[in-house]
């Protein structure tokens, strides 16, 4: 059994109906420390053994904020083929440093990066949304005080595929999750956006007191490269919190350049990157310091987009960033009001 050990971030889950069945699949995982009791992809069959294909997201959610819930998970096997390019197209990590990283969610181009150091503030941009689709609603389950046991199950039969994937190297681990408190909020359509926007559930980051950027500590990952027509954007490099599974990623959504947290359980993915490779090449960045020190990161995936950085003058009080985490664990249960 993997201890017990108290939580701070959340879980988002994606509900669909299939053939009148309920399905609600991890669709992102965010935690202040590294923790394996769930990872992005997988699936809730069952809470205290009543199956979820018969719960809709409210009876869901209220079974989940009973006491000391106990979830039936299912993880699918890792496909563990290690990446294969060229040498001249991949890139490795040979060091890391930490650092305290003043920035906002958002992508801006290089023109705005200028007009900061001149002393002009660049337009607002748009944070990163899980919230996607305008009939989409959410519920919420705030916990306190979270903790979280896994009881390792059983693999699957080796003789007959899995009912829920059809491998037969997938996993069913139970997962005992208590808390001091739990709640359950279902939130208004016109407040999800500017939930999703402003990333309340994860402890991750902190609010500098100019309300204008985030702080968070980051261990900077630098990577050789040999890819010729990059070598002059700067230093690649993969940006993680600290002691976390949790990255800075650069994707496109609805044709948009967004920052994003992601989630990379399988750190041995990011051993070696590959020029262009869909999954991981999006996490590398190419680093430069502005005359004024301040660290400039631009996309690899997106060339001419830069995460939107501010010269680190304010610290982070670590005791006073463990009070403001207050040790909250949320789910949030994203459904379709017209199922």
């Amino acid at each position: 059994m993997e201890q017990a050990s108290l939580l701070c971030g959340g879980v988002s889950l994606l509900h669909n109906v299939i053939d009148g069945k309920h399905h609600y699949e991890v669709k992102n995982v965010l935690t202040h420390i590294r923790s394996t009791f769930v990872r992005k992809g997988d699936k809730i069959l069952m809470i205290n053994g009543v199956n979820t294909k018969d719960l809709p997201p409210q009876e869901f959610a209220n079974v989940l904020s009973a006491k000391s819930p106990i979830l039936t998970i299912h993880q699918a096997s890792i496909n563990k083929v290690i990446n294969e390019c060229l040498e001249s197209d991949a890139m490795q990590p040979y060091r890391k440093k930490k650092i305290t990283l003043r920035f906002r969610m958002a992508m801006v181009r290089e023109e705005c990066l200028e007009g900061e150091e001149n002393g002009v503030d660049p337009p607002a941009c748009e944070w990163e949304s899980d919230y996607t689709e305008d009939n989409q609603e959410l519920l919420l389950v705030s916990m306190k005080k979270t903790s979280v046991a896994v009881l390792r199950g059983r693999g699957c039969d080796p003789e007959n595929p899995c009912n829920s994937c059809g491998s037969h190297e997938c996993n069913l681990n139970e997962v005992v999750v208590a808390a001091e408190m739990c709640k359950v909020t279902s939130v208004a359509k016109q407040y999800i956006k500017k939930f999703g926007e402003r990333k309340q559930w994860i402890s991750l980051v902190k609010s500098n007191p100019d309300q204008t950027s985030l702080s968070a500590e980051i261990t900077i990952y630098y990577y050789t490269s040999n890819i010729l027509p990059e070598l002059g954007r700067g230093v690649p490099v993969v940006l993680n919190f600290t002691d976390s599974s949790n990255f800075l990623n650069c994707t496109l959504e609805d044709d948009k350049v967004v920052l994003k947290i992601e989630c990379c359980g399988e750190k041995a993915q990011l051993m070696k990157i590959c020029k262009d490779d869909k999954e991981t090449w999006p996490y590398v960045f190419y680093m430069t310091t502005a005359k004024d020190g301040t660290q400039h990161f631009e996309s690899a995936a997106h060339k001419g987009w830069f995460i939107q950085t501010r010269q680190a003058k304010i610290p982070i009080d670590t005791e006073n960033g463990q009070e403001q985490m207050n040790k909250s664990f949320h789910f949030l249960i994203y459904f379709n009001s017209r199922t």
